[in-house]
């Protein structure tokens, strides 16, 4: 569906690679896209396996209106790097208001697992005695306090990458943009 969508909104225009300049003095090669900026079409390889950031993101969601990404993994605390830098896509994209469509072996409810498995949750926090050492030992399955904190925080992204997700591939969200 993907391809389709991508030749329907070529409309007949021949895809062109596009340089796109990013700050810093950098720039940003999108290799499947309109030559006017309507539509760009990624992996999610290209765009959260690389070493890119908010930046490049921003460059991509000020530029073009559509973007379409292909093979979205589930994404654990163990694909951390690629969960946030999806997540910083997936922020760039809304506050832009450009729209999305995706392709993933789950939903968006069910793209992201706030684990280091294929478990749905990190359990109670156990405390330790290690104070005399000057340690913070509170721990859940064997994560540190801090660490847990950040699984908090990432667990709460990963809820509001879904929602934004599922409202920028919608129907209406899509009529909005390509007025």
């Amino acid at each position: 569906k993907i391809d389709e969508t991508f030749r329907n909104l070529l409309n007949g225009t021949t895809e062109k690679s596009i340089k796109l300049k990013v700050r810093f003095q950098r720039s940003l090669i999108v290799e499947r896209a309109h030559p006017s900026g309507l539509v760009a079409r990624f992996s999610f390889e290209e765009l959260c396996r690389r070493y890119i950031g908010s930046a490049d993101y921003q460059a991509i969601a000020k530029y073009f209106q559509v973007i379409l990404i292909k093979n979205i993994p589930r994404l654990n605390l163990k694909k951390h790097d690629e969960a946030r830098r999806f997540i910083t896509l997936i922020d760039e994209l809304y506050e832009n208001k450009c729209a999305l469509m995706c392709s993933a072996d789950y939903s968006a409810e069910e793209l992201f697992l706030a684990s280091y498995h294929d478990e749905d949750s990190v359990t109670e926090v156990e405390l330790k005695v290690g104070e005399r050492f000057g340690v913070d030992v509170a721990q859940s399955n064997g994560m540190t306090v801090n660490e847990l904190a950040s699984v908090k925080e990432l667990e709460f992204a990963f809820r509001r990458a879904s929602s934004r997700l599922i409202e920028m591939c919608s129907k209406s969200w899509w009529n909005d943009v390509l007025k």
